[in-house]
């Protein structure tokens, strides 16, 4: 009885997981709403994945106004890049990446894990992973209101001014 209880317990704590990696690496494209309620776009670019900023939820104009460089700090965050160099490892786990975060200028070492179709837990850190913090965003509707379509990214030829 005990080894049945156990085996379904390890089921159902993996069925997240397993549901999650069947999805495939290029599941994590979409646009997702983060805990700021800010929207980010992420979508892959050569073999990584980069994330950048598409609107919010109150529709209220965001602007970069904690930046190191003083001269980008009047910017509006919209079309802003936030997610650099995220890779996918193995089922629902991408790492080696890097978020900027705007509510304090700091750029910090990410990893991610699909949990589940519309469901992302993003870990940023320094170090190592164990010094960071976990945010859960939700995929939401490209087309939801204050998502602005201009900024989602389209399929374009490689080159300079193609970002």
């Amino acid at each position: 009885m005990t080894i049945r209880l156990l085996t379904a317990a390890l089921f159902v704590a993996a069925s997240p997981l397993a549901l999650a990696s069947g999805l495939g690496p290029d599941a994590i494209t979409g646009v997702w709403q983060t805990e700021s309620k800010g929207y980010v776009q992420i979508y892959k670019r050569d073999s990584d994945y980069v994330g950048r900023a598409v609107g919010d939820a109150e529709g209220k104009p965001r602007y970069d106004k904690n930046n190191p460089d003083k001269s980008k700090r009047g910017r509006p965050l919209l079309g802003v890049r936030l997610i650099r160099h995220l890779k996918h490892d193995s089922g629902s786990n991408y790492h080696d990446g890097e978020v900027y975060d705007p509510d304090n200028g700091k750029t910090y070492s990410l990893a991610g894990e699909l949990v589940n179709r519309d469901t992302l837990h993003l870990r940023g850190y320094v170090g190592i992973s164990l010094f960071g913090k976990t945010q859960t965003w939700h995929r939401i509707d490209p087309h939801r209101a204050n998502v602005h379509e201009k900024q989602l990214h389209k399929p374009l030829a490689p080159g300079p001014g193609n970002e």
